[in-house]
């Protein structure tokens, strides 16, 4: 039961800085790019650590961590690449993380589909967020601004909705069984 508190913990924790992260470049996205490709890498390897974490906790649904084995480790390793090699990254930035942000909006209208079936009430606000974060990923993907700063800022708006979206599952689909253990009395035949 720990290992799902922190893992939920964490999921958040993360969640809220992809929301810090991604206001502080609505509203200076004159940030230096190379600062940026290290807190993304940063990030994203944190969040893939958070991902395995959670992904071998034991979330009563397994919804919000159901992906996370293999999202986790291509999280790390991008993470590693922004780190490593930021100079690489920087003419791309916006479509490494359209398509990164497109295959979690993805896979989050599949959480909100399971969470649906589970009886999920909030199972419509993860389908809109997950919606909204694929448009935010296509658009990166497609840059339909020439402007540096135009593209920082909707790389911001991007972050900031897969942020919220990433709250919002977090907070509304880990749940934490508090019967972990079922205690019987038993005769011997």
């Amino acid at each position: 039961m720990d290992l799902i508190k922190k893992a939920k913990h964490a999921y958040i924790t993360i969640s809220v800085v992809m929301v810090i992260l991604g206001l502080v470049l609505v509203i200076w996205p004159e940030m230096s790019l190379s600062v940026l490709c290290y807190l993304i890498g940063a990030m994203l390897m944190i969040g893939g650590i958070v991902k395995l974490i959670g992904y071998f906790s034991k979330d009563l649904y397994r919804l919000a961590f159901q992906f996370d084995f293999a999202f986790g480790i291509l999280s790390i390793l991008l993470g590693l690449v922004f780190i490593i090699h930021p100079e690489h990254i920087i003419s791309i930035l916006p479509i490494v993380m359209g398509i990164f942000v497109l295959v979690d909006g993805v896979l989050k209208i599949q959480t909100a589909l399971d969470a649906k079936t589970f009886g999920l009430t909030t199972w419509w606000m993860i389908i809109l967020l997950a919606v909204a974060t694929c448009i935010c990923g296509l658009l990166l993907i497609f840059k339909p601004f020439e402007s540096a700063v135009a593209m920082m800022i909707l790389l911001g708006i991007t972050l900031l909705i897969d942020g919220i979206q990433n709250l919002w599952v977090g907070i509304y689909t880990v749940k934490v069984s508090e019967r972990n253990v079922i205690d019987v009395d038993y005769k011997e035949l």
